[in-house]
């Protein structure tokens, strides 16, 4: 293990002498490090010429890429952007994927990079009682499941940020999944590496036709996939499809994924005492509804949550860092997430 991560520190080394003259060096420092084992990439917001070191915010970041690509060199021109606007420290995290590294080994190195950050915050030069976590798809999965696992540990997390994020596998057949052709095969090649290392043809097959859930598992977690919670204009035309009798063999193997909160917090029973939560969600993306309902089950939980809906957004609308078009979606939330930002970190 230590090996692999010490090779995967080398190559964030050789990325960032590609990308450190994106913004000023007055603006910005980045290094990287290994918390607990875990590979990270700082960014510490400058002064003119001086480090800012003391009581600082932070953001964990955790990037997409449905648990099997993407790195924080991906993201790097937008954890930038944060720093940078937000004057915030960002620790962006180089989890180890799947199908190489499946679950919990992602989840396990976003919680051991989290839980670094919040026992060495005084000499990170970081507000302990600030830290965020923040992700987006699958890094939105991620930072969800996170922030239920630090439950207890003071000071607690100051909130969640949530974009358009995986939150369920039980039902890949929610009206949103329809936006897309395929939906929920395009799903399907996500969940079956990050569950079990490989991407069996069989057991996607069975995924496909939604013949990979008993009706016992069914019936005790249906209630938490409602499509009928949704806003009417989003249930509009759809016609729920026949149950599909499982097939064992799927069903043996997949449900111990399936009915794992620590992959689905949508089905998590108890959502109480999380931390507030901004959840965003794109027209245009098929994980609309899993974002939804999650953010419907929070307040109904007593988390207070900000849900923003942008009508005109896709998959993959946020986090460039690169310039956007006033007006655009990808400009609206970025600013409406560094609003939120702002307005928790200048209110506590």
């Amino acid at each position: 293990m230590r090996n692999t991560h010490v090779i995967r520190l080398q190559k964030l080394r050789v990325s960032r002498n590609k990308t450190q003259k994106l913004h000023r060096v007055a603006d910005l420092e980045v290094t990287n490090k290994v918390f607990d084992d875990v590979p990270v990439r700082i960014y510490r917001p400058r002064d003119g010429n001086k480090k800012i070191h003391n009581s600082l915010p932070a953001v964990v970041y955790f990037h997409g890429g449905g648990w099997i690509k993407r790195s924080v060199d991906d993201y790097d021109l937008y954890t930038r952007k944060i720093a940078v606007n937000l004057k915030l420290l960002v620790v962006s995290v180089e989890y180890r994927l799947a199908p190489q590294y499946p679950y919990p080994i992602p989840l396990d190195d976003c919680y051991k990079a989290t839980l670094y950050v919040m026992n060495h915050a005084a000499e990170l030069g970081i507000d302990a009682s600030k830290v965020m976590l923040m992700g987006d798809s699958a890094g939105g999965n991620l930072a969800a499941v996170v922030s239920h696992r630090m439950k207890g540990i003071e000071p607690p997390l100051l909130a969640q940020i949530l974009i358009y994020p995986v939150t369920q596998s039980l039902n890949l057949q929610l009206p949103s999944f329809k936006l897309r052709n395929a939906s929920a095969e395009w799903m399907s090649r996500y969940f079956l590496p990050y569950f079990t290392g490989s991407l069996n043809a069989s057991l996607l097959f069975s995924m496909v036709r939604g013949a990979y859930v008993s009706d016992r598992v069914h019936k005790q977690l249906a209630k938490y996939v409602d499509y009928r919670k949704l806003p009417a204009s989003f249930r509009k035309g759809h016609v729920p499809l026949p149950r599909v009798k499982a097939d064992p063999s799927a069903a043996r193997a997949l449900e111990p994924f399936i009915t794992d909160p620590n992959i689905n917090p949508l089905i998590r029973e108890d959502l109480s005492g999380l931390p507030q939560a901004m959840v965003l969600t794109a027209g245009q993306d098929a994980l609309r509804d899993d974002g939804t309902l999650y953010a419907l089950r929070l307040k109904d939980a007593g988390v207070p949550v900000r849900h923003l809906y942008y009508e005109k957004g896709r998959h993959g609308s946020c986090c460039s860092g690169n310039d956007t078009e006033p007006g655009s979606v990808s400009f609206v939330m970025d600013s409406d997430i560094f609003h939120f930002i702002h307005s928790l970190v200048s209110n506590t």
